[in-house]
């Protein structure tokens, strides 16, 4: 493709204007021969290696080079670029959105195996893995950057998809990753605390998440959730709610059974009823799958066959995983880190027939501050021995991080330990567990790597555990 088939600028030469544009990327590093370059705020200053390595002409707010494209609104220019440099292929399908604080990636996969066991040709871009073509791979970011994802498009319409869902990270919108999309269906599963450090506020974080609603032609809300009212006033298509206790909700939960298993309850819906059986424990799960049933409802898929399909989720990596060792214990991971994640994985463990719960966990660094007293206070309250380490401490002191997590752990008789490297903390939860503990290793979730400062340190916690115990 031309420079003159993407810009509409006269003031480009014709030499400009004729040459060829192979890919377009913000990263100076990513540049090559016919490169487009995004220059963001903080990318000023990569410019020129930008230009050393073959870009052809640079996008930014002001001009920074002699061929440049000058815009008010550079992520919106970049996702537009991308859009049209592959034909804006996301126009020919039905694009889905998840967004929300808590259970996005696991309501996305569930809509996923909904709608790809139903026989519709499906694509996915999560958090932990993106599925496109049939073709899993592991993701780099929740909501990947714009040429990427238009990348994807791209070969799931060749490939002949209908959906893709995608999850719809808080930062994602506000860096305009989505610009120019509309969505079919956008799903909110709940609205809680996270993020602080890049958006300054809750009000911020809410309205960051709420413009996706105003761009679907249908919503689905959690009406359990205090801030459903918001999202339903900032729709403008069809709304569509979920529940575990009003009864005026479109998709309800009754008679719940829950296990450490899993869950079984009948949902209502449309003047119709049918029991779900869940392989994933806990309320929040029910609440994730009630959102992915009434997706598949709306695709055009039988209530009969989303509850066929959700008791063949097996659960996603890092999401309430119980990991397979010969113990009489169990080791549980899960990617809370969140105050209201972490109490509500907690509170469902909690509910199960155990000894003691005892918990590892961290705070991430670079990250939202406030919310570390919390999750040690949360934490503290809901478990009996507590064990304060290093999530990703990134460029922050660990020992910095711990002592903010401490600061909100009242004076109590539970037991707390601490033990910087994260390492030592596991094995030190996995030496004093007793018959029918229940351990929980929190926060790293999928992630099979510690970050400590610029470096990715590997650490597979599930290694970890059956190093330990196989000694």
């Amino acid at each position: 493709m031309l420079v003159s088939q993407l810009f509409d600028c006269a003031d480009f030469s014709r030499e400009i204007k004729d040459k060829e544009i192979k890919n377009i990327t913000d990263n100076s590093q990513g540049c090559c021969e016919g490169s487009v370059f995004i220059c963001h705020k903080s990318g000023e200053k990569y410019v020129k290696e930008a230009l050393s390595k073959g870009a052809v002409l640079v996008v930014a707010e002001k001009r920074v080079c002699e061929n440049c494209y000058v815009t008010d609104d550079v992520a919106g220019e970049y996702a537009r670029l991308s859009a049209e440099f592959f034909g804006n292929r996301h126009k020919q399908m039905k694009l889905i959105a998840v967004t929300g604080t808590n259970g996005k990636t696991t309501t996305a996969n569930m809509i996923y195996t909904i709608l790809t066991l139903s026989g519709k040709k499906c694509g996915l871009m999560g958090t932990v893995k993106s599925n496109i073509c049939g073709e899993e791979t592991d993701s780099l970011l929740s909501t990947p950057d714009p040429f990427e994802m238009h990348r994807m498009f791209s070969k799931l319409y060749d490939w002949g998809a209908e959906y893709c869902i995608v999850e719809a990270s808080s930062q994602g919108i506000s860096e305009g990753r989505l610009s120019g999309l509309e969505f079919y269906l956008s799903v909110l599963t709940n609205i809680s605390q996270d993020h602080l450090d890049y958006h300054g506020t809750m009000e911020n974080y809410i309205e960051s998440k709420k413009s996706i609603f105003a761009l679907s032609q249908k919503s689905i809300i959690n009406a359990d959730d205090e801030k459903s009212q918001e999202f339903i006033a900032a729709t403008k298509g069809k709304v569509i709610t979920y529940s575990l206790s009003k009864n005026e909700a479109d998709y309800i939960a009754k008679s719940i059974k829950s296990k450490e298993d899993g869950s079984d309850y009948a949902v209502i819906a449309n003047y119709a009823i049918h029991r779900i059986k869940l392989n994933v424990p806990g309320d929040f799960n029910i609440m994730n799958s009630l959102a992915a049933v009434a997706a598949g409802v709306e695709c055009d898929v039988s209530l009969e066959f989303c509850a066929y399909a959700l008791k063949n989720f097996s659960g996603v990596k890092g999401r309430m995983e119980i990991v397979d060792i010969s113990a009489e214990y169990k080791v549980i991971i899960d990617y809370a880190h969140t105050p209201d994640a972490i109490k509500k994985v907690l509170l469902c463990l909690g509910s199960f027939p155990h000894n003691r719960i005892i918990t590892v966990f961290g705070c991430g660094g670079e990250r939202d501050k406030d919310k570390r007293s919390q999750m040690g206070d949360v934490t503290l309250q809901l478990s009996d021995i507590v064990i304060v380490t290093s999530d990703n401490p990134r460029g922050e002191e660990p020992m910095k991080i711990i002592d903010d997590i401490l600061s909100g752990m009242k004076k109590s008789k539970k037991s707390i330990y601490i033990h910087e490297n994260r390492r030592k903390a596991i094995e030190y939860a996995l030496k004093i567990a007793e018959k029918n503990d229940i351990i929980l290793l929190a926060g790293k979730g999928h992630e099979t790597y510690q970050q400590v400062g610029e470096d990715k340190i590997p650490m597979d916690e599930r290694q970890i555990v059956r190093e330990f115990l196989s000694k």
